[in-house]
């Protein structure tokens, strides 16, 4: 059973969380979201019912308000997180449901929100001691990405794109070079979308602190960057993870 994968003292948080995804999948509504009045209507079933309260007169659906909001069909997420608990792999999960890998994350991301929000015991064994068994493909990716820019940042003398020579040397402290033989200078980033992102001595910070789950915020004042330089930066390192073929970790990393 479920419940055995599950330490006892969250058995309470659990069962009353399972509770929750199984309202949401049979769109059971007990009271308007906005006002808490349980004077409300059904005036649209499909593709999802639709309420209209008779106090505050805003319309809602049983999602509204939560970080599930138009994740149809809301009876995946119940799968997605016992298959989490089960050690079942993101990319199995989408197999099994016939899914994109992305919308199987996003309702995970979606799951972790939620329990942040209403079961703070849950949230944190589920994602700071599950996650890393749970996990075993983010993890790689996420070590490939920093051996990577690792490499980048301590490359010497790259192949030159210019003549192919390797008489190459380093220009500041970026990932620019000068040819010694056709005495051309380029950057080994030039046709990537790191080109022109700054503080290459911040990267793997970000790096670490996006995998971690840290919101747009927490990573401002962590590395004392403009806000637009974070939606940038992160932006950026989404298309780069796809390029070094680790899409599993950049959708995980493109929004929080």
């Amino acid at each position: 059973m479920i419940y055995e994968l599950v330490p006892t003292e969250l058995h309470d948080e659990f069962k009353a969380f399972h509770h929750d995804l199984e309202k949401i999948a049979s769109q059971h509504v007990e009271a308007c979201p906005f006002c808490k009045k349980t004077a409300f209507y059904l005036i649209r079933s499909k593709p999802t019912k639709t309420y209209r309260c008779k106090d505050c007169h805003k319309y809602f659906t049983v999602s509204t308000n939560t970080p599930f909001n138009r994740l149809m069909p809301f009876n995946w997420l119940e799968l997605i997180f016992t298959s989490r608990i089960k050690n079942i792999s993101y990319l199995n999960i989408a197999e099994k449901l016939e899914s994109s890998l992305e919308k199987v994350i996003r309702r995970d991301r979606a799951i972790i929100h939620y329990l942040q929000i209403h079961y703070p015991s849950l949230h944190k064994w589920y994602t700071h001691q599950k996650q890393t068994t749970l996990m075993p493909t983010l993890a790689e990716q996420h070590q490939t990405i920093k051996a990577k820019v690792t490499a980048l940042l301590n490359e010497q003398s790259p192949t030159c794109i210019h003549c192919g020579s390797n008489e190459t040397t380093k220009v500041g402290s970026r990932t620019c070079y000068r040819c010694r033989r056709c005495r051309h200078s380029f950057n080994i980033l030039s046709n990537t979308s790191l080109n022109r992102i700054p503080k290459p001595e911040l990267w793997l910070q970000f790096i670490d602190l996006l995998v971690s789950g840290a919101n747009n915020l927490q990573i401002r004042k962590a590395l004392n960057l403009h806000n637009d330089t974070v939606r940038k930066w992160r932006s950026a390192w989404y298309h780069m993870m796809k390029d070094w073929h680790c899409e599993a970790l950049a959708i995980w990393c493109k929004n929080k």
